[in-house]
């Protein structure tokens, strides 16, 4: 079971895609992988379960960021690193690791690496709460949860914490 580090955010799903490409391009993270190459892929998806993949900076410019930003028929935003992806929708960052939970629960090592990242992540975009979970809480975002309150009581299996 992989594990997801949830935060809520007051940024727009346009907001919080540019705060991370800008980030992901410039200086980057301490604490969480970048992608791969320089180029940074980013799979939007809409309202009717379409998705199309773009490439930064290839593909969308600073304009079609706008577009991006202004576009509510945008339902996530899908930005791959080199171990796990970001996984941004509407009032949400997800960080998906492809890390066992169970590995996260019984080993402080594992639970000192997830926490940097967890506690890197909420820094990144000013949020006082997180969410660390190992039971794919991204199926509840848009259905089940659609406030911070109806996602940190809709499963079972997680770590709430403040940041």
């Amino acid at each position: 079971m992989a594990i997801e580090i949830l935060i809520p955010t007051t940024r727009t799903l346009g907001g919080a895609a540019r705060v991370l490409l800008q980030q992901l391009q410039t200086k980057g993270f301490q604490n969480i992988d970048p992608p791969e190459s320089q180029n940074l892929e980013v799979e939007v998806m809409n309202v009717d379960g379409e998705s199309a993949p773009r490439m930064v900076p290839e593909d969308i410019s600073a304009e079609d960021r706008e577009e991006i930003k202004a576009n509510r028929e945008l339902v996530c935003v899908r930005i791959p690193l080199r171990l796990g992806h970001f996984l941004l929708f509407p009032r949400f960052v997800v960080l998906c690791r492809p890390d066992d939970y169970d590995d996260f629960i019984n080993d402080p090592r594992a639970r000192q690496i997830i926490g940097r990242e967890a506690l890197e992540l909420a820094h990144a975009f000013q949020s006082p709460e997180l969410i660390v979970s190992g039971d794919a809480a991204t199926d509840f975002l848009g259905t089940e949860a659609t406030t911070w309150e109806e996602l940190r009581t809709s499963s079972t299996k997680r770590k709430y914490c403040t940041a």
